[in-house]
């Protein structure tokens, strides 16, 4: 039977069975456990660190959170290695669901190739819904591929499709709605997008390994808009994409007209953006598509001192893009 939790830390026994989900590997030399301050772990001669909380949805939330910690990583050109959490439950949260939660981020660490170190977990009235905060360490045996690095003349590539991410969420948020717009194959086929393709940039990384690129990217809040103006302000540059080269999936196109929603705006993890000259962003999409991974060229990088555009038929506008991520309406109009 389920066992609703106290305020506070969580009791000892209970805590004991929800390490079990957490690692042990020789590489931790101290794993999690109950009454540790901190795990110790064989480190490398240079780290890549990040940290990314998942306060958007809490279902499949264990997920999430291994992926955007980890595709922050392998942006920055390296390989995700320790994931500890922080994790914060809401007066009323039962065991049972904690135990859902523990299980997801083992799996997905798993599928990672992670060590989760553990972390912090306790129940508390300042969330109304389970909030995970990840933090990551990767290592990095190379130069760091920075966001900042692109040059004019580069090309403009990217895996997977736009929105990848807040699709899912959407249809996973709002799904009455969304089955009614989709239809019930496409709506299932949605869902499952969180798996396959996945929300993990980790394959790509894999795929690209050697590669000498000029930037890298792991668009989140803002979607494939906020990436493009990232990359852009942090080089230096301008920037043009073209519209009908972005792949976006038409579930969802649908979703977001349903929704009143931007594609280009909605939550990006999945997709890595990249830059490279000409021959090297060629070969790029080749090896992500043997890998069996969607990759498109979508635009070209311009000199210095231009502004970010986007061109439909020919015609040239300014690319719009928010740092408050399109999804945000979506849950302003909920209820």
């Amino acid at each position: 039977m389920a066992r609703v939790l106290p305020p506070g830390k969580l009791p000892t026994d209970v805590l004991e069975r929800l390490l079990a989900y957490t690692s042990t590997a020789p590489e931790l030399h101290v794993a999690a456990g109950a009454g540790e301050d901190a795990a110790v772990a064989a480190g490398a001669p240079v780290l890549v660190l990040t940290a990314d909380p998942i306060t958007f949805t809490e279902e499949r939330i264990g997920a999430y959170v291994v992926a955007v910690n980890a595709n922050d990583i392998v942006a920055m050109g390296g390989r995700p290695v320790y994931l500890t959490t922080t994790l914060l439950a809401p007066p009323g949260t039962t065991d049972a669901r904690l135990e859902e939660v523990f299980a997801d981020i083992a799996g997905a660490c798993r599928v990672a190739g992670m060590l989760w170190a553990g972390g912090h977990t306790e129940v508390t009235s300042a969330v109304n819904r389970i909030v995970v905060a990840g933090q990551a360490v990767g290592f990095l045996s190379g130069a760091p591929l920075a966001t900042g690095g692109a040059r004019p003349g580069d090309l403009i590539g990217m895996s997977k499709w736009a929105g990848l991410e807040g699709t899912t969420l959407i249809a996973r948020e709002r799904p009455g709605e969304s089955e009614a717009a989709l239809g019930g194959e496409r709506y299932r086929s949605v869902l499952d997008w969180l798996e396959r393709p996945g929300i993990s940039i980790i394959a790509e990384g894999r795929a690209l390994e050697g590669l000498t690129l000029t930037s890298g990217h792991d668009p989140t809040e803002g979607g494939i808009a906020m990436g493009v103006h990232e990359i852009a302000r942090r080089s230096g540059c301008g920037a043009v994409l073209s519209a009908d080269r972005i792949p976006v999936r038409e579930e969802t196109r649908l979703l977001c007209s349903r929704f009143g929603l931007d594609p280009l705006g909605l939550l990006g993890s999945g997709v890595f953006l990249f830059t490279a000259p000409r021959a090297v962003a060629e070969e790029a999409c080749r090896r992500l598509e043997t890998a069996g991974i969607p990759a498109a060229l979508i635009g070209e990088m311009l000199g210095r001192g231009e502004q970010v555009w986007i061109e439909h038929s020919g015609r040239r506008e300014l690319l719009a893009y928010s740092v408050q991520d399109e999804i945000v309406k979506l849950q302003m109009t909920t209820g």
